[in-house]
């Protein structure tokens, strides 16, 4: 069954220099419009287990696991009766976002007592590594602790059983599926519609600049929005290479 994919990362009022920050009147208005479109929102591992249906589901996904999720998402969602799935970064829960190139501006993320209380209103933890290092830069055994442990931490916190797992920055291949598989994961999420690898789900970011109509066209799966996916995706490697040279050093 074909579910769309939403992905977030930041809801937030405070600035940021790049795309990935929607403000919370931009992300209401955009569940309002799934909401009277007659979707509702549920987590990925139950869309995962559905059936056909003449249903209409949407699965709204947030990357990072920032603290802003918890003060304006989650109760924009819940008035809309919608559930979603947070991918946190578990060694970075209550922490600020040291591990990003942000222009030296931070973004606190979850703590454990707000993951607790999205986790009670029936929404779904999954794991965004340990570190949010790019995993295919990384030799096998740094790629089973940034998998493995992460999971780890959040079933121990949570007393709960992490199905599935977002690899940061979307960098993925054959090998390290496999390994999220081994881990015990049962789907693995990305921001591309490249690869197509057995377990892997694809899903469309939404950004500063997408409006109701982008969203629209994602849902749809327009191929102007796989290509607008592309490329931001492509710009995404100084990104990705920046963080990859601090983590370098932060792990001599």
């Amino acid at each position: 069954m074909k579910i769309p994919i939403l992905t977030y990362h930041k809801v937030d009022t405070k600035f940021e220099f790049g795309i990935t920050r929607v403000s919370p009147g931009q992300f209401e208005r955009q569940i309002k419009f799934l909401s009277k479109q007659g979707y509702k929102g549920i987590t990925v591992s139950e869309a995962r287990g559905l059936n056909a249906t003449d249903e209409k589901f949407v699965c709204i996904t947030f990357d990072d696991g920032y603290e802003d999720v918890f003060h304006y998402a989650f109760p924009i969602l819940k008035r809309y009766g919608f559930r979603a799935t947070v991918f946190v970064i578990s060694n970075f829960v209550g922490k600020s976002n040291d591990w990003d190139f942000g222009f030296g501006i931070k973004f606190k993320h979850l703590n454990w007592d707000q993951i607790k209380i999205l986790f009670d209103n029936g929404w779904e933890i999954g794991s965004h590594s340990a570190n949010h290092r790019a995993l295919t830069l990384l030799d096998d055994e740094d790629v089973k602790f940034e998998v493995g442990s992460s999971k780890y931490e959040i079933e121990k916190n949570l007393g709960t059983v992490v199905k599935s797992f977002a690899p940061p920055f979307s960098r993925y291949d054959e090998n390290i599926v496999r390994i999220a598989f081994e881990c015990g994961y049962e789907g693995v999420y990305v921001l591309t519609n490249g690869r197509k690898v057995n377990g892997v789900y694809h899903r469309f970011a939404v950004y500063t600049i997408d409006s109701t109509a982008s969203l629209k066209r994602k849902i749809g799966e327009a191929k102007f929005e796989k290509l607008k996916l592309n490329l931001i995706n492509s710009l995404s490697e100084f990104t990705v290479l920046i963080n990859y040279a601090k983590n370098k050093i932060f792990h001599k």
